[in-house]
């Protein structure tokens, strides 16, 4: 017989013990693939996603009106080495005769291009043609419209009743966004792309046109062509270029954060399967302790019984391995698409799983093989004469070093301002915890006792004579608990500070962004009923440098007379409207996120570009705010349109009565304005969509931990099936004098309750513990947060960590429960 079929005869002793640990070794390569993979994807394709979606262009020319003449588009196509488009929007409604389907539902956002199929739109053709002069929408708009190519799209224009035939449907794109149902269609309008003469027809806009998009034909070219729309501008005063800016840091400023947990949660579960290896290991070993000695007394040596559990480990580890990628890969797209999900990127290209491949393999067969080392080097130490004679088990000895050098780790940690102090925090409670449920155990035994009478005193008095056994179980479950109360904690308290900048920061209730908005506007708005009052603000994207590299900068023209009733951001010490009059010509205010990405001082300068070219800024403040996700500067009104020059604004504020829900105000404010409305957001809607994101994020990394605890699962139910082949003689003796089996499964189960109860209470104050670690560091988009644990959440954890204990208890109280009479009396 050859050592891989010994080392299946060994594992097959012991069936679900070996199930069990296999499947422990699954879940954490599993989690441990599926997170790397995932994290590599996003790495590959959030820059390159970026680039194709928002980097088509490599600078566009505005205007400093809403329109201006299409010749402007005319002078550039004759740029040498260019392409280039022109675009135009205007904003209708479906003509859409459908039951049920609401006015605000059939917004559309109408995109009229001077050529549908460019290197600039660079639409993903599914059907169709685009060169045959209709419409262009979305596999998504095509879906949920139930049309198909050929079928005529009908509009609701102030000319009358438009029709077009949908003459393409591509693949969905950044240009042409919309909703995937009609129920989202209350919250986003649709998106077609038409020809431009077609558009400009149909509005009366007749040679007019809204931007112009010019891509450079190759890298070389890049420079020449940006000094040929440099002269190009300087012909025109009411026109402006500014060069297309990826900005990755500022898109996805909080993904290293999440990814870093998302890191922590995978890799817990394979530091965890860890434990039970050695677990399962170390019990394997006592077992067979007979048999080993036995071994030696024929001529084997130390080396070859060493030999002999190896190949048992490899075994355990191929299988898990294996499974575990299989489990992994699946467990990889779905973690994929919700990080997608997200961070808003759409993509559906392959996924990076070379790295996440190698280092689950490695991971799946090397840490099981060190989890071995101690169980393998006691195999070979077997002495043949303690080993065939019969002695009573003795209880662990706990070292003195233990807690010493756990207790130095655990307040190191209160140093260490990063979420990796969970790596020596948790290796700090794995030497103290013996020491901690030895005492659990002590404050348990009365109370076992007092309610659950024999039973109760039998399962403590098993717990105390398997303590080091129960409390490396029992350290599994607590880790995981720990770490679910954490981030479920995070979660609550980053939404919960949002929510306050938010409210305080949005500048009422409502922004309206329109097209433009005419001089007639505000007042009609503030003639509304339900509006309290409204006013309009101007909001420009400039163009800043940090280390050579250029990137965007949202600006904000803020007026003193009116900023303290519509507060954009937060200050404290003084009003609004003193902080801006405060501000000269040469001054402007940063958020926070912005101010940290510049990585200046307070009286040093930023240098924008404006229609007078670059000029230096003075930072006078730094200020919160939740306006463009946290990321903008504050100026006067006045020196914002000396500097950028824009005639027109886009965005109104709004505050209502009392006496008018956020619903009425839209839907009033909707039916004055109509389809010139592009967008309407109020805070409550931004709460909302932050809610959503980071209950997302979140949900993810607590996925994985509970995974790990499922394997803390496995460890307790592990441990039970252990202690009842060790104690299978003993339970045959407690049945012969009257025991029944309903007691013996009640102390079964208080065992494992007990292993439960006393992971569940110290990894709940463990978990309280990050928490307040947490909080002195950890921040999102600039905002820290309170210390504080919610009762909820406290009570959820804890009753599912207790919840998993008992499910985990059952099996081995059922299987200990049918052990007949005579096999048990006759066990060795």
């Amino acid at each position: 017989m050859n050592l891989w079929q010994i080392a299946w005869r060994n594992l097959m002793r012991r069936k679900l013990r070996t199930f069990l640990t296999i499947l422990s070794i699954v879940i954490g390569v599993g989690s441990a693939f599926a997170v790397i993979a995932s994290i590599d994807t996003a790495n590959k394709v959030f820059p390159l996603y970026l680039k194709s979606a928002f980097g088509k262009a490599d600078y566009t020319m505005n205007g400093t009106e809403a329109y201006f003449s299409q010749e402007v588009y005319e002078q550039v196509r004759k740029l040498n080495n260019a392409a280039s488009i022109a675009a135009l929007k205007q904003n209708t409604k479906l003509h859409w005769e459908e039951e049920g389907i609401t006015s605000i539902q059939k917004r559309v956002d109408l995109i009229g291009y001077s050529s549908l199929n460019t290197p600039l739109t660079n639409f993903k053709l599914i059907k169709g043609s685009l060169e045959s002069g209709g419409a262009v929408i979305t596999d998504r708009s095509a879906r949920v419209w139930k049309i198909d190519v050929g079928d005529k799209l009908s509009f609701d224009t102030d000319n009358g009743i438009r029709e077009i035939e949908v003459s393409a449907i591509v693949k969905y794109t950044v240009e042409l966004m919309g909703p995937s149902s009609w129920m989202m269609a209350k919250y986003h309008p649709w998106s077609v792309a038409v020809p431009l003469p077609v558009l400009q027809e149909w509005f009366g806009k007749a040679g007019q046109i809204e931007n112009v998009q010019i891509k450079a034909l190759n890298e070389a070219e890049m420079r020449a062509v940006q000094n040929q729309v440099d002269e190009l501008v300087k012909q025109y005063d009411n026109v402006y270029m500014q060069p297309v800016i990826i900005d990755f840091d500022s898109q996805f400023k909080d993904a290293g954060t999440f990814f870093l947990a998302l890191y922590i949660a995978g890799f817990l579960g394979i530091a965890l399967s860890a434990f039970i290896i050695f677990h399962s290991l170390y019990v394997s070993i006592k077992e067979r302790k007979n048999e080993f000695a036995s071994l030696k007394t024929i001529g084997y040596t130390p080396e070859q019984l060493r030999t002999f559990v190896l190949f048992e480990v490899h075994l355990l580890s191929v299988i898990g391995t294996g499974a575990g990628l299989a489990v992994g890969y699946g467990l990889a797209a779905l973690l994929k698409a919700v990080i997608f999900l997200v961070f808003s990127v759409y993509d559906e290209g392959s996924m990076t799983v070379a790295k996440g491949l190698v280092v689950s393999v490695l991971a799946g067969i090397l840490v099981p093989i060190a989890a071995s080392f101690y169980p393998m080097y006691q195999a070979g130490k077997v002495s043949v004469i303690e080993g065939l004679k019969e002695q009573p088990a003795k209880p662990g000895r706990l070292r003195i070093w233990q807690p010493v050098a756990g207790t130095l780790l655990i307040l190191s940690c209160f140093w260490i301002k990063h979420l990796l102090l969970i790596v020596p925090l948790f290796i700090g409670v794995a030497l103290v915890f013996p020491y901690l449920f030895r005492m659990f155990a002590f404050l348990l035994r009365p109370v076992y006792r007092l309610l659950f009478g024999f039973s109760g005193e039998v399962a403590i008095r098993n717990l105390n004579r398997n303590s080091g056994r129960s409390a490396m179980t029992s350290v599994i479950l607590c880790m995981g608990i720990a770490m679910i109360l954490l981030m479920s904690s995070l979660n609550s308290a980053i939404i919960q500070t949002y929510e306050q900048v938010i409210h305080s920061s949005y500048g009422g209730n409502l922004d309206v962004e329109f097209h433009h908005i005419e001089k007639t506007d505000l007042e009609q708005l503030k003639k509304i009923e339900g509006v309290a009052d409204a006013e309009t603000y101007p909001l420009y994207s400039a163009v800043w440098t940090l280390n050579g590299q250029k990137r965007k900068l949202p600006v904000y023209g803020v007026g003193e007379e009116w900023i303290d009733r519509f507060p954009l951001f937060a200050v404290s010490g003084t009003t609004h409207s003193e902080l801006i009059r405060q501000l000269d010509e040469q001054e402007l205010i940063l958020d926070q996120i912005a101010y940290g990405i510049w990585g200046g001082t307070i009286g040093e300068t930023i240098t924008l570009e404006t229609l007078r070219g670059p000029r230096p800024f003075t930072v006078a403040g730094v200020v919160k705010t939740m306006k463009n996700s946290g990321y903008g500067a504050f100026m006067r009104e006045d020196v914002f349109r000396d500097n950028f020059g824009l005639k027109y604004e886009r965005n109104a504020l709004v505050i209502k009565d009392e006496n008018t829900t956020p619903l009425q105000l839209r839907e009033r404010i909707f039916d004055q304005f109509g389809v010139r409305i592009m967008e309407m957001f109020g805070p409550e809607d931004w709460v909302s969509v932050i809610g959503a994101i980071y209950t997302g994020s979140f949900s993810i990394i607590n996925l994985l931990v509970v995974l790990s605890i499922v394997i803390s699962g496995i460890g307790i139910a592990n441990t039970l099936l252990m202690n009842i082949m060790e104690r299978i003689r003993e339970l045959g003796m407690m049945r012969a004098v009257g025991v029944t089996r309903r007691q013996i499964i009640r102390m079964i189960v208080l065992e494992g309750f007990g292993i439960g109860v006393t992971a569940t209470v110290i990894g709940l104050i463990l978990g309280i513990l990050l928490i307040y670690m947490a909080s002195t560091f950890f921040s999102i988009q600039s905002l820290t947060y309170q210390f504080g644990v919610s009762w909820v959440i406290l009570l959820a954890v804890g009753l599912f960590g207790l919840f998993i204990s008992l499910m985990s208890s059952f099996t081995p109280a059922r299987r200990a429960a049918k052990t007949r009479l005579s096999e048990a009396l006759r066990y060795e």
